[in-house]
């Protein structure tokens, strides 16, 4: 009777397993909304800048730092003698000028969200310049009213506050990729032969990233990369003068090490921006991603 009744619990263990098992097999969301919106990205050629924000509501001293947030409303105006229409939605962009002495473009300064204000390992600012232009994504509008002066639109998403400045292109809604989580990633697995590419950078300018985290890659369309992708993370051991005399002698190579899992959200024509849906341990900028 009681071998019975210790079988019938394993039955239901396994049972539980195999429903759970099922549950992680599901597809998932990569990112939030706000993580898919507000990622940035690297344009490998420069944005046009002929629609800006130029000032908005309760802004009557023109404050080039005056953030505006979701609810708010922004003045758009444009210079390519085109007209503006009601309904019509746009993202408003940030360019990162890193050290550019500009104070137009001061709030991008403050807010560096890809460029690092120094490198994090070797030519870590020249691989990200390599690749294009880095911009921020500050926001989402939708244009209400069209006037002589300029249109008006309603921010229907900000992400860390839309400023005078900020650029605004035509918004193209994109579906976020979904995943199935739970893949086992083998720890030590060797190459598998694919594409192998480079965190060069995440959107904190930091030296370091996490599960959730969002990582530029400097692989893109060229190379045949598509959103929903996943992407091995591999430790590259990095000379960095924070490691001081470590930097200097050279040690045995060691078995490849998966640290982590990036799952492709944007791609543009030499980069592409991903988001960490795993992480083993620790991820650095300058670690290694291959295709699965």
């Amino acid at each position: 009777m009681k071998r019975t009744k210790a079988y019938a619990l394993l039955a239901v263990c396994f049972a539980s397993g195999a429903v759970a098992s099922q549950k992680a097999q599901a597809p998932v969301p990569a990112a939030t909304f706000s993580q898919f919106e507000c990622s940035g990205f690297i344009s490998s050629s420069r944005l046009s800048s002929h629609v800006q924000v130029f000032n908005g509501a309760d802004n009557d001293l023109y404050e080039s730092l005056h953030a505006f947030a979701t609810g708010d409303y922004v003045y758009l105006r444009r210079n390519d003698h085109r007209r503006f229409y009601t309904g019509e939605a746009y993202s408003t962009l940030r360019p990162e000028n890193g050290f550019g002495l500009n104070p137009a473009w001061l709030p991008g300064m403050i807010q560096n969200q890809i460029l690092p204000p120094a490198s994090w390992y070797p030519h870590q600012r020249y691989d990200i310049e390599k690749l294009g232009w880095p911009y921020d994504n500050t926001g989402l509008v939708q244009v209400v009213r069209v006037t002589p002066q300029g249109a008006v639109a309603k921010v229907i998403f900000a992400c860390n506050g839309i400023y005078p400045q900020d650029i605004a292109v035509p918004y193209r809604a994109e579906p976020v990729p979904s995943y199935i989580p739970g893949v086992h990633l083998g720890r030590f697995a060797e190459p598998n032969g694919k594409l192998e590419g480079t965190i060069v950078a995440d959107a904190n300018a930091t030296a370091y990233l996490a599960r959730g985290s969002i990582a530029f890659l400097n692989v893109g369309k060229k190379q045949g990369v598509e959103p929903g992708q996943r992407y091995r993370v591999f430790a590259v051991f990095r000379d960095n003068i924070a490691m001081g005399l470590q930097g200097l002698f050279g040690y045995p190579k060691t078995p490849r090490e998966t640290v982590g899992e990036v799952v492709i959200l944007h791609v543009r024509q030499k980069s592409a921006v991903g988001i960490v849906v795993s992480s083993l341990r620790q991820i650095s900028v300058g670690d290694g991603v291959e295709l699965e």
